[in-house]
């Protein structure tokens, strides 16, 4: 345990931020009004963000700022210039999910700061050797790590190491997820997200309902156990979500941690490393229990994976803490009559769980209490008392939870509303005859001020100063932040100067440190204009170019056995990886002088990354190239085969501007796969480097999830991973929505990871003459659950679309029939 490890907090507004800060957090991690991941948040303007800068700063705390979103290219100047701004105005670091935005803050501002976003999705040291190529400091690691491997990741590298403690969980990894996008236009890569994964579903197999429940909803992470092993671990930054909560909760979240943490270090000397491993206290758990949970805690994937244990089936909001059951409800009068096993107060939120499964439940703030025919403000565990005011149809038996505590909500409040913290500063104060009185204030980032008085020490005649009544003085710091923990006093014997010259002196002091340590975290002016901007974001071959020539390539998500390709109309083949090991199929494929390139998900942790590493060689000699779905994956075909094969990045990287694209060209790789959240206007404008194979999908079902839960096993199988019989292999299974709309769900075996797919098909015909005339070289067709009539006649189709042939009346049936089925154009006419 060398350096003391950082509790990283949440602020979604200024009061957040002041929660976080009194509460004990190292750094605090904020949005401002441009490009972050919580839109809807409160967040910062450029007042408030210099205002908690400084107050930051004056109490030994650090704010990264979030710039975590994808950056159109209309957009990257407004978002530098940003960046530069904050970066003058004291920014510890920036957290960024872009690599194009990434790379040219590293270019115009080099001593800049930069943290990976958990949206990048590190989950491996590969991973992290192609962030540490672009610049980065800091690696924020994916949310499905466990202990060993972040453990593992921490004595492997010199970066920085961020991990989630408390929170919400996504239940795809994060930076892999487009439903939100797909199916209601609100991107989670550009801080929109919806939270489909928060809604209800019955999960399907070939067509037949298996259940329903929020299926696919897991409860909130809690780490507070576990904080020994992460610190003795290596890890960097503990970090807890939660910038669209309130302060209360911020409050309440960050004291328990910072108590906990406090616990670490204090035992952290003695040899017995269990007496460091703390359990919080029942009391503390209930406290962040009431703060925020669904259905309680789960230990994510910190132990490994748990199955329907991380779930929160029931409900996908707060449940709160248990507090009673319904006796019978008094509807004339809005009052229910509940038993209690726990306290209730006037001002305490309730929620109960009565009527069918999705509705809302009746509930609200409990304005009146009655107990034994007599009001009372607070009732205890064991009573039987009237509730008001509820409304709705209420069942007897009903389960209530207290979904807010009032009273711990006003002493959380408490423990922001006054600046409190402070920051150990050093003193010398001077006071000899015949000169004026100084003292000299340091702090430990190396700052130093002296403030003089106005007058010269006197002999005392009756009362002398004495060193206990200067000291009392000179500690005053009052609303400062300061707190001086050693004076040394440098006074001639009986000198004596008035006490109002004293305080002065020290109030003169106190504002000269604070003034002098909020400076010394300004930065240099950045001070770059437009053309500046241009020239060192340029690159070449940074022109649009016309590429009418289109070849159609096509993405096969399982391996099409049995296939055909001779008559195929595509010029290149993607196949998964796993499937093409040992394949004679592929022999035939190549007869037919298609390209081959073996396709690697973006998530391959676990035994997948055994048998890429394992296969990789071999399988070279089968294919011409790989299609990687993360740098991860890039980083393994590079380490292992050479700079030679060729090597195209996914969609799954989210390259959405010229400069992303660039940099993928840079890192080495031979082609780039745009992103599916680009309207027809941005792909058209999108500057294409010189001698790079540019792709877009045009046609199929989208994996919009990529989850290291699976849906089947837990769902249907309700049980642990691998522990389900391999149900996925025997049947096909669909999640259905509200709305009736269905999601395939395709899970494998070898790290029981799950992929959903939109429930409808990407399919945009009439935009291929838009198409091909963008820079684009190769147009993608992805198919999933199609038959093989189906692939041949969509690849047929687009060859003539693109070759500018005349559409066959078939051809036209089979439009007609493809839009009948279900379709989308994503975001080809609107965008994100």
């Amino acid at each position: 345990m060398a350096k003391k490890i950082e509790l990283l907090a949440p602020a979604g507004t200024y009061d957040a931020f002041l929660a976080a800060i009194e509460n004990g957090a190292d750094a605090v991690y904020l949005g401002g009004k441009l490009l972050n991941a919580r839109q809807f948040a409160g967040n910062f303007d450029e007042e408030q963000l210099e205002k908690a800068l400084d107050y930051a700063h004056t109490r030994d705390a650090s704010i990264f700022l979030t710039m975590n979103t994808l950056v159109l290219d209309s957009e990257m100047q407004e978002a530098v210039e940003y960046a530069a701004k904050a970066y003058e105005m004291g920014v510890d670091a920036f957290i960024v999910q872009d690599m194009g935005l990434a790379a040219n803050l590293k270019k115009l501002i080099p001593e800049i700061t930069l943290h990976a976003s958990t949206q990048m999705t590190i989950y491996s040291m590969e991973g992290i050797k192609a962030l540490e190529a672009l610049g980065f400091d800091r690696i924020v690691l994916a949310r499905e790590l466990n202990l060993e491997e972040i453990k593992r990741i921490c004595g492997q590298t010199s970066l920085e190491i961020e991990a989630f403690v408390h929170g919400a969980l996504c239940i795809c990894v994060s930076g892999q997820c487009y439903m939100s996008s797909m199916i209601g236009g609100r991107s989670g890569n550009r801080g929109k997200c919806a939270q489909p994964c928060r809604m209800p579903y019955s999960i399907k197999k070939d067509g037949s309902d298996l259940g329903s429940g929020y299926l696919i909803s897991p409860k909130d992470i809690c780490y507070i156990d576990h904080l020994y092993e992460l610190v003795d671990g290596g890890v960097t930054s503990l970090k807890i979500e939660g910038r669209m909560k309130s302060p209360e909760y911020v409050a309440s979240v960050v004291g328990t941690y910072r108590k906990y943490l406090d616990l670490v270090y204090e035992t952290k000397d003695i040899t017995d490393s269990k007496i460091g491993r703390h359990k919080a206290s029942q009391e503390d758990r209930h406290k962040l229990l009431q703060s925020f949970n669904r259905g309680g805690f789960s230990k994510g994937y910190l132990l490994g994976k748990t199955g329907p244990e991380m779930m929160a089936y029931e409900k996908p909001k707060n449940w709160g803490t248990p507090l009673g059951s319904v006796v019978l409800q008094d509807k004339s009068a809005n009052s229910v009559l509940l038993t209690l096993e726990n306290t209730l107060g006037m001002g305490d939120g309730i929620e109960i769980w009565s009527g069918s499964k999705f509705q809302e439940s009746p509930g609200g703030i409990i304005t009146k209490i009655v107990k034994d025919k007599r009001l009372v403000r607070k009732a205890q565990k064991g009573d039987t008392v009237w509730v008001s005011v509820i409304k709705g149809n209420v069942q007897k038996g009903s389960r209530v939870y207290k979904t807010s505590d009032k009273e711990m909500l006003e002493q959380a409040a408490a423990t922001y509303s006054k600046g409190n913290r402070k920051s150990i500063i050093r003193a010398n104060f001077t006071m000899k005859y015949g000169q004026v009185p100084v003292l000299n204030l340091q702090d430990a980032y190396g700052n130093s001020v002296s403030a003089s008085g106005e007058q010269f020490p006197q002999k005392a005649v009756n009362k002398p100063l004495t060193k206990e009544r200067i000291l009392e003085q000179l500690k005053k710091m009052g609303s400062t932040p300061f707190d001086i923990a050693d004076i040394n006093l440098d006074i001639d014997e009986d000198a004596v100067i008035p006490i109002s010259e004293l305080n002065n002196i020290r109030r003169s002091a106190a504002e000269q440190l604070e003034q002098k340590r909020i400076l010394s975290f300004k930065k240099e002016a950045a001070n770059f204009d437009k053309r500046t901007f241009n020239l060192n974001s340029y690159f070449p071959g940074n022109v649009k170019k016309i590429n009418r020539d289109k070849k159609i390539s096509a993405i096969f998500y399982d391996y099409p056995y049995g296939m055909d390709f001779k008559d195929l109309d595509v010029d290149r083949v993607y196949l998964p990886f796993t499937e093409i090991m040992g394949n004679e199929g592929l022999k035939s494929i190549h007869q037919t002088e298609k390209e081959v390139y073996a396709y690697i998900p973006a998530v391959i942790r676990g035994n997948y990354t055994d048998i890429l590493k394992k296969n990789l060689q071999k399988v070279s000699e089968f294919v011409d190239g790989f299609l990687a779905g993360s740098p991860a994956a890039y980083e393994i075909i590079r380490e292992k085969l050479g700079n030679k094969v060729p090597v195209i990045g996914d969609f799954t990287i989210n390259i959405i501007n010229s400069y992303s694209l660039n940099k993928l060209k840079e890192l080495g790789f031979t082609g780039g796969t745009i992103s599916c959240e680009l309207n027809m206007p941005q792909i058209t404008q999108m500057k294409y480097p010189e001698n790079f194979d540019t792709e877009l999908v045009v046609y199929g079902k989208v994996p919009v999830m990529t989850s290291e839960y699976c849906p089947v096993g837990g769902s249907v199988g309700k049980c642990e991973p691998r522990k389900c019989g391999n149900l996925c292999k025997n049947g096909v299974y669909k999640l259905s929505d509200r709305k009736g709309a269905e999601f395939l769900v395709k899970s494998d075996c070898i790290d029981c990871r799950s992929t959903i797919f939109n429930s409808n098909v990407l399919f945009a015909p009439e935009l291929s003459e838009q198409i091909s005339k963008t820079g684009i070289e190769h147009i993608r067709l992805s198919f999933v659950d199609e038959t093989e009539k189906d692939i041949r006649d969509i690849c047929s189709l687009y060859g003539s679309l693109l070759g500018h042939d005349k559409i066959t009346p078939y051809m036209e049936k089979l439009i007609e029939r493809i839009k009948a089925s279900g379709f989308t154009r994503g975001h080809f006419q609107k965008g994100v």
